[in-house]
């Protein structure tokens, strides 16, 4: 009986010290689940009734593939009105360029014109002016010339009228013959001839004065035509003015243009959003909404996740941390597997899972019981011909093998997980573009 015992106690004991040896070596959780970037896909900014369901559960789809689709008929409508929007717009902007290049044409023609008038005007003023100082200087030398000619004549008269009195009265003496006389009577009578016609050229000569007058008139008129030429040439410069008032009008024309284009492009945006795309490959895993429903922007129509990003997240007890390091191996058993997956440390947060709880702990109200808190630990899981059988949200049982880890290897393929997001999101935002334009722009 001795010997079984000891054997027992031999093989106990080596059971024993080797279950406590890996327990120490080793940090182990079963709050772990193979986790994915679940995305609930939604009509982006538009409402309606679906009108087509493309897909079901458990589908897989490709990027930009039409999941569903919200009845377009309201959209259409409204893309119908943007564009007819824009055409009346194009058409305003097209007559207003048309007005401006009429203005842009006649105006300088206009004032040219004008500054033409003006100079012509300028031209008759100075004609006129030097007519008035010719007129003038022909008036007053002919006056000139004829008060002296009746000076003259005034003068000759009086030596005839003195010749015609010494003789007349020589001549009653007989002292000169009456022939003689006679001609001194001739001489005294052509005499007064010459001075009333030197009197008569005087008068005529005076009259000339409304020459002068006249050609003031006509001056005066030719100022007043040189005055009206010269704000004739400041209207036509408005017309530059004009100018610059329609280009401004058609600027306007240009922003209604292009607000209408941008309302036309929002129009067609929703109209191309009626069709709920895969913003990424992966596969459909949850349908909240069936053909007729009335759907919402925003509103969850499905879920769907792409399986290249599955990976599992432990939870791991802060007491079990010590040893645990990014890079070391862990091995994954899943309930749904028969033989375990291999995995390694990616991460370990910088946070517990209690510091993103619902209800926030409350430790300052005297009442405190100690738990001991989890940290979420990220596990990249080893791909074989098993990873498409793998589901998110399945449970895992983590064996985290402690050492000192291979941190260049955990920074790496944490850079890889982080491309591999980042494709992600790319692929989402031109799934959005391309439903945008009706899937015109897919890569």
């Amino acid at each position: 009986m001795f010997v079984p015992a000891v054997l027992i106690l031999i093989v106990v004991g080596y059971f024993g010290i080797s279950w406590i040896t890996y327990r120490l070596s080793h940090s182990i959780t079963d709050d772990a689940f193979v986790e994915a970037h679940i995305v609930n896909i939604a009509a982006q900014s538009v409402s309606g009734h679906l009108v087509r369901v493309s897909v079901e559960e458990n589908d897989r789809v490709e990027l930009g593939q039409v999941l569903a689709e919200i009845d377009p008929v309201p959209y259409r409508d409204q893309v119908n009105i943007a564009r007819s929007k824009v055409d009346t717009a194009q058409a305003e902007l097209r007559r207003q360029e048309a007005g401006l290049a009429r203005l842009r044409l006649e105006v300088p023609i206009q004032v040219e014109i004008a500054r033409r008038t003006l100079a012509a005007a300028h031209a008759d003023q100075a004609r006129a002016r030097d007519a008035l100082k010719l007129t003038e200087d022909e008036v007053e030398k002919g006056i000139e010339e004829a008060e002296a000619g009746l000076e003259a004549a005034n003068a000759d008269l009086v030596l005839a009228q003195h010749e015609y009195t010494r003789f007349t009265n020589l001549q009653k003496e007989e002292a000169v013959p009456l022939r003689r006389a006679q001609e001194v009577t001739q001489a005294r009578d052509a005499a007064e001839a010459r001075r009333r016609l030197a009197a008569a050229k005087v008068a005529r000569a005076q009259a000339d004065r409304t020459r002068i007058e006249v050609a003031k008139r006509t001056l005066e008129t030719a100022e007043k035509t040189t005055q009206k030429a010269d704000k004739g040439v400041d209207l036509a410069e408005t017309g530059y003015a004009q100018i610059r008032e329609v280009e401004l009008l058609t600027a306007v024309k240009k922003e209604d243009v292009e607000d209408a284009r941008r309302a036309l492009a929002a129009a067609e945006d929703n109209l191309g959003f009626t069709q709920i795309r895969a913003p990424f490959p992966g596969v459909v895993v949850k349908s909240y909404r069936h053909l007729g429903d009335f759907v919402s922007a925003g509103v969850a129509v499905l879920s769907m996740y792409n399986p290249d990003l599955l990976y599992v997240e432990a939870n791991l007890e802060e007491t079990r941390l010590p040893g645990v390091a990014p890079g070391n191996p862990v091995e994954l058993r899943i309930d749904a597997f028969a033989e375990p997956f291999r995995g390694r440390v990616v991460w370990i947060n910088k946070s517990t899972g209690a510091q993103f709880a619902l209800m926030p702990r409350n430790v300052v109200s005297g009442e405190f019981t100690k738990v001991v808190q989890r940290v979420p630990v990220r596990i990249w899981i080893e791909k074989d011909d098993r990873w498409e059988q793998l589901r998110a949200g399945l449970s895992v049982a983590a064996t985290i093998t402690h050492g000192s880890g291979d941190p260049a290897w955990a920074e790496q393929a944490a850079r890889e997980m982080a491309e591999l997001e980042t494709r992600y999101n790319q692929a989402a935002l031109a799934s959005r573009a391309a439903s945008a334009l009706g899937g015109q722009r897919l890569p």
